[in-house]
């Protein structure tokens, strides 16, 4: 079958969009007073940082007034100790927040980023933050014909990642290592955890995610199986606006302190074990 007609097939209608932002806490209309997490874009004034950071149930998100995220609560206790003012920017697509660092709009961006060469190009990378993988989230119907064991089995076959995902480069990496095309989908945006929530309403077969995030989002659906991997453990990062050296170390100076404290163990803990 023609792939554009298997996209056309995948269409994923605006209400059903709204309804998965709206349970998962995504979607907030209203401003938090006196919060340094914001809604609209305004670039802040004097030495306060501009942090595009991904909304994910490991990196950040927000419900009942409360903000949490392994990175996110890791860096604002940083800020924290070192006197530094910050206001976030919560964005889904990390296409636009990668354009947005580099035009400098943002000052840094905290996401689930394996730390790539590709990426090095273009962006200077902290020091790793904490070790993950991807892996192929795809419902847990072993039996099916299209259930994926291995990695190899991608060969031909349609994976959705987010737009703008450095996910991309390990994926094209693999089809090289396999002599054979694997088909990506994507749509504008679309973040890995509604890319997985899809995955597990049956909207899309499959999806490439972070292991991390997928852990956290099969523990709401159950019948996601997120057992198969698509690359080795590899060092996560966060990024920051080319040419700022200055603020690159100041921050893995910080990370390398921050990581040896009972309060990063008791993060990793809670978000990555």
């Amino acid at each position: 079958m023609d792939k554009s007609n298997i996209l056309k097939k995948l269409w994923i209608p605006l209400i059903v969009v709204v309804a998965i932002l709206a349970v998962t806490g995504l979607y907030r209309r209203n401003h938090i007073s006196g919060s340094t997490l914001v809604n609209g874009y305004s670039r802040p004034g004097g030495d306060t940082l501009a942090v595009a950071i991904e909304m994910s149930p490991l990196t950040y998100n927000f419900s009942t007034d409360t903000a949490s995220g392994f990175d996110y609560e890791m860096l604002s206790d940083i800020f924290k100790q070192h006197g530094i003012a910050a206001r976030f920017y919560p964005v889904g697509a990390l296409e636009s927040a990668f354009e947005g660092l580099y035009d400098g709009r943002y000052d840094m961006l905290v996401a689930s980023m394996p730390k790539t060469s590709t990426l090095k190009r273009y962006f200077p990378l902290t020091d790793d933050v904490y070790l993950d993988r991807q892996v192929v989230v795809q419902p847990g119907d072993s039996t099916s014909n299209h259930y994926i064991s291995g990695a190899q089995q991608l060969v031909g076959d349609t994976v959705w990642l987010p737009e703008g995902s450095p996910y991309l480069t390990r994926l094209r990496n693999l089809s090289k290592e396999l002599g054979d095309s694997i088909y990506i989908a994507t749509r504008e945006g679309y973040s890995s955890e509604i890319l997985a929530i899809m995955t597990a309403l049956g909207k899309i077969p499959k999806a490439v995610v972070g292991e991390a995030v997928a852990r956290r989002i099969a523990q709401r659906y159950p019948s996601l199986d997120i057992k198969t991997p698509v690359s080795l453990t590899q060092l996560q990062c966060w990024a920051v606006a080319p040419g700022d050296s200055v603020l690159l170390d100041s921050l893995n100076r910080w990370i390398n302190e921050y990581k040896d404290t009972p309060r990063y163990a008791a993060l990793a803990d809670r978000y990555l074990n």
